[in-house]
């Protein structure tokens, strides 16, 4: 089974593809910006990614009393923030879901940190009900758009970006389409005949789904 990974994976992460024949490609790039520097303590954070956090704490090196309470999306998010000491409030599988509980506790205003390319599900759902969005633009994501003249059984896709990079230079999208969250296989739906989306969203936990369905 030919395997493409729209990432480049870890050694831990390649014993666990051990077996199938995989292909590695970075579809997108990540660039971080300097000189960002929280002044004043945020009562409601909110973090979609692991590249905000490691720009907000590891690039930028602001602090966790800075923060108030934190919000994020995935595990692998929240693991970052704590190894930062920032003591997360609440996790969730997606943006909508993260949206909803925000809405839930009545929260009147937020400071979202995430990327240019982020989705616009969180930000609407807030502007929906009156929840005032402060944002920051704390990365810059970049397509780095590449043709395969070979085909794949299946892709694993790690965020809608990835996605948009491979449809975007014209590749074959009649394999298995593996999906790390539920925004990444909205976008995959869009191209993908059939899509599946990890149980976790972790590197680790697409591989898992990529054995259950092969």
């Amino acid at each position: 089974m030919k395997i493409l990974s729209t990432k480049i994976v870890t050694p831990i992460q390649k014993e666990l593809l051990s077996g199938f024949s995989v292909v590695e490609k970075a579809m997108i790039s990540i660039s971080f910006g300097e000189g960002f520097k929280v002044d004043e303590r945020i009562s409601h954070a909110v973090f979609t990614s692991a590249n905000a956090v490691r720009s907000v704490f590891e690039k930028n090196k602001n602090k966790a009393e800075s923060f108030q309470k934190v919000y994020c999306v995935g595990l692998k998010t929240k693991s970052l923030l704590e190894s930062f000491g920032v003591d997360v409030q609440e996790v969730a599988n997606n943006a909508l879901e993260l949206a909803a509980i925000l809405v839930a506790k009545q929260i009147q205003d937020i400071h979202f940190y995430c990327g240019n390319l982020r989705n616009n599900d969180l930000p609407n759902v807030m502007a929906e009900n009156g929840v005032l969005v402060t944002e920051y633009i704390v990365y810059k994501t970049e397509l780095c758009v590449h043709t395969f003249n070979e085909s794949f059984d299946a892709i694993l896709f790690f965020s809608p970006s990835g996605v948009t990079s491979y449809v975007n230079g014209k590749n074959n999208c009649n394999a298995k389409a593996i999906c790390i969250g539920v925004t990444t296989a909205t976008e995959a739906l869009d191209a993908f005949e059939e899509v599946y989306i990890a149980d976790e969203t972790t590197v680790a936990s697409v591989i898992e789904k990529l054995k259950e369905i092969k």
